[in-house]
């Protein structure tokens, strides 16, 4: 018997059917439980990779700490070998060797025939080469020379100074054997130049003599030739001009700086060799009476170097920068 067309139709909607459910039964059911446990699987076996990389770091950290916290040490036991015995104050540490360069002197001599005439009569190295105390006194009297660029030439007589000793002088900057970029030329041979600023605008000009660390500081001069010069100079920096008499423009340490024109670039310049700065001997100095005093400004010392007569003037000059009655009540 044939069957219809519409039976056929039947039929394969049928096997079609049954084809699906088939395959609906083979495909794998979904299980929430499953996929909750393998999620929190992850985020546990990322949490843990976390802790690790971090508990690495820190490993880390820990040991870069320990080396700094050794070397710190290594660097204490270094520093406690340069200390005074019985003092827990430490030393400045300098390799000598590494600063060969910066002890050396500036270079720059009289090279033209006008310049070694004028300056033929300087003082030398062996004059500059005694203990600092001596050659303090024996700058009084001596002509201080300055040659400037323009071919100005001034010049005074030193009439007060002061000593520094050193590394004992609690008032020195090279105290306890302290070195800094700023106070090499204490170091430097006899007759280096020491320029260094006080209150941050003020120079002051001193020159070093025998022993380390030890210089002469020039605290006053009285003037002998380019007065006006030395008048501008001072009143450069100032609104108002101000007439100076002779022995005001000078009469301190500061004040000789600025007549001079004298800064910290010309630190580590030698009066025995420069050009431009030199001392001479007029055999003036003979006749001159000397006062010894204590030094100014350094009672933050302590009495007992506050109270050292290491100032020298000379006595009866009006240049002098403060004169000590008693002190001077004593020379006769």
């Amino acid at each position: 018997m044939k069957r219809t067309k519409i039976q056929q139709n039947k039929i394969k909607e049928d096997k079609n059917d049954k084809m699906e459910m088939m395959i609906s039964d083979e495909r794998p059911k979904l299980n929430l439980k499953s996929l909750r446990s393998r999620n929190i699987e992850t985020v546990y076996n990322i949490c843990s990779q976390v802790t690790v990389s971090s508990k690495k770091s820190r490993d880390i950290q820990k040991e870069i700490k320990r080396k700094i916290h050794v070397k710190r040490e290594n660097e204490v036991k270094k520093l406690k070998s340069n200390m005074n015995p019985g003092k827990w104050k430490i030393k400045t540490i300098v390799d000598m060797q590494m600063m060969k360069a910066e002890l050396s002197q500036l270079e720059d001599p009289p090279m033209t025939l006008w310049e070694k005439k004028l300056s033929s009569n300087r003082l030398l190295y062996e004059f500059f080469n005694t203990p600092c105390e001596d050659l303090a006194q024996k700058l009084l009297g001596k002509v201080l020379v300055r040659y400037l660029e323009n071919g100005t030439i001034l010049k005074g007589r030193i009439v007060e100074t002061e000593g520094y000793l050193g590394t004992v002088d609690k008032a020195s900057h090279s105290y306890q054997n302290k070195i800094t970029p700023r106070n090499l030329p204490m170091y430097m041979p006899p007759g280096t130049i020491y320029v260094y600023m006080t209150y941050g605008m003020y120079h002051c000009f001193n020159i070093s003599s025998q022993g380390d660390g030890c210089a002469v500081l020039v605290r006053a001069v009285d003037p002998l030739e380019g007065m006006e010069h030395m008048a501008d100079q001072r009143n450069i920096l100032k609104t108002r001009k101000v007439d100076l008499k002779q022995h005001e423009l000078c009469n301190g340490p500061s004040k000789l700086c600025m007549a001079y024109q004298i800064n910290k670039q010309h630190s580590r310049y030698s009066v025995c060799t420069w050009k431009s700065l030199w001392i001479e001997d007029d055999n003036v100095s003979n006749a001159i009476k000397i006062v010894k005093s204590t030094r100014i400004g350094i009672d933050s010392c302590g009495l007992e170097w506050a109270n050292k007569p290491l100032r020298y003037y000379v006595y009866g000059n009006k240049s002098v920068s403060k004169r000590d009655k008693k002190a001077e009540a004593q020379i006769f």
